[in-house]
């Protein structure tokens, strides 16, 4: 049995979780200890995917349980309650694990940090998945250490930390590449990352991505259906990608199938199939599984308000919504409760497209983010002369050629001349902006600039947010270039 157990870890962090376990069952068909088989058996079923099966296979393992498994199966089962939303039952469960064992506690570190952060303390929840990364590194185990990381990476970009979250993940990853570790551990990691460079703006650096065969397929999926939708804005036919994402699945996944669906709406508003973008939306909202993160239903909720919009705007022969008003009030009832500012902000974009916020300050809470195209997106719909002069630029830059077209055709309706330099002129900035980008050009912090200027740091927020949109800047960075450049 110990010979049996050690070939499946083999398999298993070889990325091949479902060869381990076929030899997890053959062995547990025989006799001797099967409490620790049990445990890497729910472990690989959890990657597949079989949640279900995986979580009956972890209570048998329970109920097996002595010695030092009593406690680190009461650690999966916490991250068990965690992948379920379960946030607090699994801190309380996680933060009643007391062990010696560094490779334990360096696990229980990684849940506790999620579930703080996921319960609303972001701050308190980084710090305690650093700790955890610090066990990890003590304990000897790059299980650990990529648990950590993987999780820390998924607090961040999950609290619109997306720059923190890529650097990490990078970093990560090139460590791992060192070691000829890369293909077997950095599944998690690798998706977290696409997640980021999504959001970014950072599209080529996403397409690079590698998908190594080795990945278990849920999570090479995911990391296919980032790509797609980058492809989707750029106006590029994702479907091919999309569907073949759907393919490497393993097995049947309800989570994956509604992330797709975003993903397939996102592809379909692209090429102006509004009505498709619609019901895909409502039909998923309908019916949304458990584990589907509050984030993801305010990105579809939001999706499909966008896309309801289009469709009541839409010129020639397209079948209207029976009842816009109806599906307007479904998805708008369905929005979760926001946790951390990205979810925030896709909660205000939702009501925006529904005619309930502001299109300007949905555009400045998406500058603050740093997620460029979601900003060009909000500046569009504000169909300001300035707004979509600097949505367009931004457009350009992304190559989000759909985009581009959507801000062409609502400058036609309004009369708004496009034309700009090369080169943004500084002279549109006022004298407090100009004084803002010269200390932001010598790389001081908000607030920093706030003392040195004597303005609150919000004050200060907002002069940053004018002058990235007056300069077209994706970010305080290429700000600074462009003061630097017409120094």
């Amino acid at each position: 049995m110990r010979e049996a157990l050690e070939r499946a870890k083999a398999l298993r962090w070889a990325g091949r979780p479902a060869d381990a376990a076929w030899e997890l069952r053959k062995a547990l068909a025989g006799t001797g200890d099967r409490c620790e088989l049990l445990y890497l058996l729910w472990d690989c079923q959890f990657v597949m995917g079989d949640r279900a099966a995986a979580h009956e296979t972890l209570l048998e393992a329970k109920g097996l349980a002595t010695g030092a498994m009593v406690q680190r199966i009461a650690v999966a089962e916490a991250s068990w309650l965690m992948s379920q939303g379960e946030y607090r039952e699994a801190l309380t469960l996680a933060g009643s694990v007391v062990t010696d064992d560094a490779e334990i506690r360096a696990y229980a570190l990684s849940v506790r940090g999620v579930c703080e952060a996921f319960l609303g303390d972001v701050e308190r929840g980084t710090a305690t998945l650093e700790d955890a990364r610090t066990a990890a590194h003590r304990s000897g185990s790059v299980r650990e250490l990529t648990r950590a990381v993987g999780n820390l990476t998924f607090v961040l970009g999950s609290s619109g930390q997306h720059e923190r979250s890529a650097r990490i993940g990078k970093e990560a990853l090139a460590r791992l590449r060192i070691q000829g570790l890369s293909p077997t551990f950095s599944a998690v990691i690798r998706y977290n990352l696409s997640t980021s460079l999504l959001a970014l703006g950072r599209w080529e650096e996403l397409d690079a991505l590698e998908v190594p065969d080795s990945i278990p397929g849920n999570k090479a999926a995911r990391i296919m259906l980032c790509k797609a939708e980058a492809m989707a804005l750029r106006g590029q036919d994702a479907d091919d990608l999309i569907e073949h994402a759907e393919k490497v699945v393993d097995g049947p996944d309800a989570l994956f199938l509604a992330q797709s669906a975003y993903t397939r709406a996102v592809a379909a508003r692209a090429k102006g199939r509004f009505r498709i973008a619609v019901d895909l939306c409502r039909e998923t909202v309908a019916d949304l599984p458990e584990a589907l993160t509050g984030g993801e239903v305010l990105r579809l909720c939001a999706a499909g308000l966008g896309a309801a919009r289009d469709l009541q705007a839409a010129a020639g022969r397209i079948t209207r919504l029976d009842d816009p008003a109806a599906t307007e009030h479904e998805l708008l009832a369905r929005l979760p409760v926001p946790h951390g500012p990205e979810d925030e902000a896709w909660r205000r974009h939702a009501f925006a497209e529904a005619g309930q916020d502001s299109w300007a300050d949905v555009a400045v809470a998406w500058d603050r983010l740093r997620m460029p195209y979601q900003a060009a997106y909000a500046r569009t719909r504000c169909g300001e002369p300035e707004a979509l002069r600097h949505a367009h630029r931004t457009a350009q830059r992304l190559e989000a050629l759909p985009l581009a077209k959507m801000i062409d055709r609502q400058a036609r309706r309004q009369r708004i001349p496009l034309l700009h330099k090369d080169k943004p002129e500084l002279g549109t900035l006022t004298p407090r902006e100009r004084d803002v980008l010269e200390l932001l050009a010598w790389g001081r912090t908000n607030k920093q600039i706030a003392e040195e200027l004597v303005l609150s740091v919000r004050t200060v927020g907002l002069h940053v947010s004018h002058v990235l949109a007056k300069l077209g800047a994706g970010n305080r960075s290429e700000a600074a270039r462009i003061a630097r450049d017409q120094s």
